[in-house]
């Protein structure tokens, strides 16, 4: 049978659990990284036959106990478990995309006016960018004048040309590129037959081998603050504390970057802002 997301997923954060995270003995070899199906099914409170069903899409969708042992048998985080449900209740069917809404607000707008200090930019739910301020469109070396499909975050972290210069970015823990692809993949439970977003997924992965590996994670989770690695040869900064704030709209944010006070990128900012850039 085909791949189910569920399966996908059970399968991938199994992968991920070494025995002793799950209180287990260590002892023989291991043809495969990961906890047994087997030893999950124990945990979970169910048979190993239902639990093999579950990875290969050939059970109904499971209850919520069921659900709720499989999160504590995998270790899953708030967000993970949340997922877990998501794509148990809606594997079976279609799930109608809402429209995205026209435009950016005129007060979201003024907010990044107000931001002015430091760039900040608004993403949609899959990361294009919607609107910026003026330092925003010098950190991004001017999105107003890239491709639409350039215009997206997940592009400037995994594709541009000097993404190499930048590593830290797309490190499987804790950087924005690992942290972006969760959030998609939270996005994409209650989209699976979304055809742009997949697209967009069958793009990355084929342009950026680190974006496929970590799509392979599995990892769900909404966007959070952290790091950006940059090389931009008007800042002198090379690495940005960034903080995420969630809009009315579903699926967009904020994104704002701190620059030091009184440092030269603060002025480099301060500067783009006088000039109109």
């Amino acid at each position: 049978m085909p791949e189910t997301p569920l399966g996908a997923f059970l399968r991938a954060r199994r992968a991920r659990l070494a025995p002793a995270d799950a209180g287990l003995p260590a002892a023989g070899r291991r043809r495969t990284p990961g906890l047994r199906r087997e030893e999950v099914a124990v945990r979970a409170g169910i048979s190993a036959d239902y639990y093999a069903r579950l990875e290969q899409g050939r059970q109904r969708v499971p209850t919520g106990p069921v659900l709720d042992g499989l999160a504590e048998a995998l270790r899953l985080t708030g967000p993970e478990r949340a997922y877990l449900h998501r794509l148990a209740a809606r594997r079976d069917r279609a799930v109608p995309v809402p429209d995205e809404p026209a435009g950016v607000p005129a007060t979201t707008l003024a907010l990044l006016d107000t931001l002015d200090a430091a760039p900040a930019f608004v993403t949609g739910p899959t990361f294009d960018l919607l609107a910026w301020n003026r330092a925003a469109a010098l950190l991004l070396a001017g999105p107003e004048r890239r491709p639409p499909h350039e215009r997206n975050l997940l592009w400037q972290v995994f594709c541009c040309p000097y993404r190499d210069r930048s590593p830290g970015n797309t490190a499987a823990d804790r950087s924005i590129g690992a942290d972006l692809v969760a959030s998609l993949r939270a996005h994409h439970a209650d989209r699976p037959r979304d055809r742009a977003l997949l697209a967009l997924v069958h793009r990355l992965s084929g342009d950026s081998p680190a974006f496929a590996a970590l799509w392979d994670h599995h990892r769900a989770a909404p966007p959070r603050p952290g790091r950006l690695h940059v090389r931009h040869p008007a800042l002198d900064a090379t690495v940005f504390d960034y903080t995420v704030l969630p809009l009315p709209e579903e699926g967009r944010h904020v994104f704002a970057f701190l620059a030091p006070p009184d440092s030269p990128t603060r002025r480099a900012f301060a500067a783009a802002r006088g000039l109109g850039v």
